[in-house]
């Protein structure tokens, strides 16, 4: 196999080169700016270490005066021959087409399916999403389809807009997701927007509290911390006036429903505060998302996967992005996945303890969990910016560049050629 056969193709850290030479500053510079050492900029940058806190990229796009996009992107890869092809650049072009066009609603508006299926279908979309391994390729076939008729169904309807909105905003919301591991951010971010819009004039609580669910990833993604953590407890106490009055005269039976987004709200603020260096609060946070979880019981929502296995999953996301690799892999060794329902859930579990081996040197266990994740989704592997980081630091390291698995892990991933 030759040298340039294993070359990774740029990635962040090329990234984050282009942008601080563009910006005039040495690695000293910027190191200094952001309280790291040169040592790690340049290795960073070289790819031989991948800069796992969201926090220090944060840091970094504010030096720099770019987007985090800009350096979580492939602004780099776009530009290199031999460059990665996005997998669904075709459905994403075409969700884009959808999307664009809804502001302006046809002339001649046709027929449609009628609301309750156009909600069926959402529902479909939102089972494929945690249940299928393939769920990436499968709903870029269905969605822009799905989008469109729920589009064309709310301008259609004006006597039933708050009933059209129901599943438009959930058309959004699935949509949202789906775009935001593939991903495309700018375009997650717009789906998001107008996921919220729908579910407001809907008056849905539901709708609304996932509508906060779905911008609050968003907001992480433009590296807006605090404001995704404001937004997400906004939203929970909004909820909580609507379960407060939604369950017995008391108020002490809330709509189960309703709990589930009440804990998932935590759940996300709990994701934010640790992105933005608040232990404690991340851990508070998490701590209400699990009573949630435990008044429902064994159940879990079929939009968000909300329960007690997915509380136990962002507590070992809590602890990757607080940057833990000892308390991520104690963590995982007591973890339970199998019975959540979710395979993006129980991919992203894996990628996280993943993490937590790379940042200890402990190459092959990191690997070994990788291809674990990947019998559980290809796509949630093959697709993910962190999993094509860890590998890069994986290649850089002399001891790993002989292994056969990892080596063509990182072709199935796009990251080397072959």
């Amino acid at each position: 196999m030759t040298p340039a056969a294993t070359s990774p193709t740029p990635g962040i850290g090329a990234a984050i080169a282009t942008h601080r030479r563009a910006s005039g500053l040495t690695q000293a510079e910027l190191a200094t700016r952001i309280g790291k050492s040169v040592q790690w900029i340049s290795a960073v940058e070289q790819g031989r270490k991948h800069a796992e806190r969201l926090t220090d990229l944060v840091s970094i796009a504010t030096v720099l005066a770019c987007t985090l996009d800009d350096l979580l992107g492939r602004p780099v890869d776009s530009l290199t021959s031999g460059a990665r092809r996005v997998p669904q650049a075709e459905a994403i072009a075409a969700v884009r087409a959808v999307i664009m066009r809804a502001a302006v609603p046809a002339s001649q508006v046709r027929e449609v399916s009628e609301l309750e299926a156009i909600g069926a279908r959402v529902a479909d979309a939102w089972s494929i999403w945690h249940g299928s391994p393939v769920a990436h390729s499968t709903l870029g076939r269905l969605l822009p389809s799905l989008l469109d008729d729920a589009i064309a169904a709310y301008h259609s309807a004006p006597e039933r807009r708050r009933d059209a909105a129901r599943p438009l905003a959930g058309a959004y919301q699935i949509t949202r997701q789906w775009l935001h591991h593939v991903p495309d951010g700018d375009l997650a971010w717009v789906a998001a927007d107008r996921a919220m819009s729908a579910a407001r004039e809907a008056d849905d609580p539901h709708l609304i509290a996932l509508g906060a669910w779905a911008l609050s990833a968003s907001y992480r993604r433009a590296g807006q911390q605090d404001e995704a953590t404001r937004l997400c407890l906004a939203a929970a106490d909004e909820l909580k006036v609507c379960m407060d009055t939604a369950g017995t005269e008391d108020g002490s039976n809330p709509d189960p429903r309703l709990l589930a987004d009440f804990g998932m709200l935590h759940l996300a603020a709990a994701v934010s505060s640790a992105q933005s260096d608040d232990d404690n609060r991340a851990w508070a946070l998490h701590r209400v998302a699990d009573e949630a979880a435990r008044a429902i019981g064994t159940s879990y929502d079929p939009w968000t996967a909300f329960g007690r296995g997915n509380v136990d999953i962002h507590g070992l996301a809590l602890s990757a992005e607080l940057g833990r690799a000892d308390d991520v892999i104690e963590y995982s060794s007591r973890l339970t996945i199998d019975g959540v329902p979710s395979v993006e859930r129980r991919a992203a579990a894996l990628i996280n303890t993943a993490r937590g081996y790379v940042r200890r040197g402990e190459d092959e266990a990191a690997a070994l969990v990788l291809l674990d994740a990947e019998k559980v989704s290809q796509e949630e592997v093959h697709d993910s910016t962190l999993v094509r980081e860890l590998l890069r630091e994986l290649l850089h390291r002399d001891r790993a560049r002989a292994r056969t698995h990892v080596l063509e892990l990182a072709r199935r991933c796009g990251l080397i050629g072959g």
